[in-house]
């Protein structure tokens, strides 16, 4: 606060005289071309005479004045009275009289001395300014860089893709070639026996034919009869019809299995970082990209990956499906009249799924135009969890040892003993099927049914899992199966042809009750738990 001397001094007003009349009465205009200060007289006079009325006369307090005098601004509030004064309290200008009648409490600064603090302030916010411009023009300079960067880099991968497609192609062409080239080379092969086989037939009856007509001209009453029959009997030995054509083998063409994860290795894989922070899961295996909660708040039942960025979600007690982002964005909804419980895609035009509580139905969604029709009845079994394998059939877990098998048009083509009351059914790229109960995971032959190898809880660091409540179990490209364990908050993960599991993760990073779990085609892993809360992973 201002002492008593200082507030005297800044209340003594601070007063303009005319440079023309020098009168101190209504001085509030400057000329900045003569330099003067005006009064309202001769500011009239001023614009009115012929050499000055072009000149610039503005507000005394808008002065440019070539001596960098401050010139304080005409109170607005006191008509007159300058502002000579800058409460700091109110950041306003005032004159004398605002700082008697309302000021005088405050904090203040004479005019002079606050401009001369602005002004430095000032150098500041333009020396800010210019280095934001310069900061902003060098990132954005650096923001073309690396897009450029970006897209060469695009472009390069796509030319590396194009020219490894090529090569691959050129590979299946040889070997086709080579397959047709056999064939040709048999064929070729084959017409010239044929050739043989023919023009020898066709030789031997014309010989016979010409035998048996001078057989049917001799006369049996005669000697000649003797001769001919002698030449008969000599002849005819030579024709032997026992003698059998070999026939060629006809030749069979066995189809190869197109291993998906072979082509890929193959051509190659796409290796690019996401651009997410680490939080809680602190696993140096694990990095969460994304955690969100749906909004019923209830179990996920279920996760069926559309791409590497959604998911649609069955939930309990929700009659229908939800597609969300992995920021966990609702981008549809679709109202079904019955709860789906387990859901899988077909390609990116369907859903299958069954229903909770589970019937003898198998239901099929039609994304287009959103009509559900039932796939299959597959009575008296009822319909538990579903997968298709690489033969786009659709095999259907019952929970019991019987795993129904159906073509593409829901008719049953065969069943498939599993050895368990099957709950839970994967379809691996090996053409083998995971089935697991509510402990244990099992690995069978589609065409068997015969256990290969089952897992019962063993982890790889000599531990054992006790309690487990198994939910689902789906796969990896690599056939790796992630297994979530409501009972303890743990997940584990399975690798091909193993009876030992790994734990990923556990309550301890975040991830309570997980009750569901979905893998995309890029290794990211969604994870619902009962509370509704879904985990976005990457390994």
């Amino acid at each position: 606060m201002a002492s008593n001397r200082s507030v005297r001094r800044a209340q003594e007003p601070v007063t303009y005289t005319c440079d023309l009349c020098d009168s101190e009465d209504g001085v509030r205009w400057y000329c900045n071309d003569c330099q003067e200060n005006l009064c309202d007289r001769c500011k009239e006079t001023h614009t009115r005479g012929r050499k000055t009325k072009n000149d610039d006369v503005v507000s005394i307090g808008e002065a440019n004045r070539q001596d960098h005098l401050p010139v304080p601004e005409v109170c607005k509030r006191h008509p007159g009275k300058l502002c000579d004064f800058f409460c700091s309290d109110c950041n306003e200008l005032i004159s004398s009289t605002c700082f008697s009648k309302r000021h005088d409490q405050h904090n203040w600064k004479l005019f002079e001395d606050e401009l001369s603090v602005k002004k430095g302030h000032f150098k500041e916010h333009m020396t800010t300014i210019t280095d934001k411009i310069a900061h902003f023009k060098n990132d954005t300079s650096e923001r073309h860089r690396v897009n450029k960067t970006f897209k060469d880099n695009i472009d390069t991968t796509r030319k590396e893709v194009n020219s490894q497609r090529t090569k691959l192609k050129a590979e299946v062409d040889y070997v086709a070639e080579a397959v047709l080239a056999e064939l040709a080379s048999l064929e070729k092969e084959e017409s010239l026996l044929y050739k043989k086989d023919i023009q020898r037939s066709e030789k031997n009856v014309e010989e016979l034919t010409r035998l048996l007509e001078k057989a049917e001209l001799t006369d049996t009453s005669s000697v000649s009869i003797f001769e001919t029959e002698i030449l008969l009997r000599t002849t005819l030995p030579l024709y032997d019809v026992k003698v059998k054509h070999v026939s060629p083998k006809q030749p069979s063409f066995v189809l190869g299995n197109i291993n998906r994860i072979l082509l890929t290795k193959m051509l190659g894989e796409l290796h690019h970082g996401d651009q997410y922070e680490k939080t809680d899961i602190d696993s140096k295996h694990v990095q969460r990209l994304s955690k969100f909660t749906v909004s019923q708040q209830n179990q996920i039942l279920d996760i069926s990956q559309v791409d590497d960025s959604h998911a649609w979600l069955s939930i309990h007690e929700y009659q229908g499906l939800v597609l969300i982002n992995r920021e966990g964005v609702v981008k549809e909804a679709v109202k079904l009249d019955f709860c789906p419980h387990r859901i899988t895609m077909v390609e990116t035009t369907d859903i299958l799924m069954t229903s909770n509580p589970v019937n003898t139905f198998v239901y099929k969604l039609s994304l287009p135009n959103k009509q559900v029709t039932t796939f299959a009845d597959i009575r008296p079994h009822r319909a538990y969890d579903i997968s298709i394998n690489e033969k786009d059939e659709v095999l259907v877990s019952t929970n019991t040892p019987d795993i129904v098998v159906l073509n593409h048009a829901g008719t049953i083509v065969r069943k498939v003993p599993c050895g368990m009351d099957g709950r839970c059914i994967t379809c691996l790229s090996s053409g083998d099927i995971a089935v697991s109960d509510l402990n244990n995971v099992s690995i069978v032959p589609d065409s068997s049914g015969t256990t290969k190898y089952k897992w019962t809880g063993e982890l790889n660091n000599g531990q054992k899992v006790g309690s487990r409540d198994i939910c689902t179990m789906p796969r990896d490209k690599y056939d790796r199966l992630f297994v979530p364990n409501v009972t303890n908050s743990q997940m584990y993960v399975l690798p091909r042809d193993s009876t030992q599991a790994s734990c990923l993760l556990d309550q301890k990073r975040g991830v309570t009750k997980p009750t569901s779990v979905g893998v995309d085609t890029c290794g990211k892993v969604w994870i619902g738990c009962v509370d509704g809360t879904v985990h976005v992973i990457r390994l």
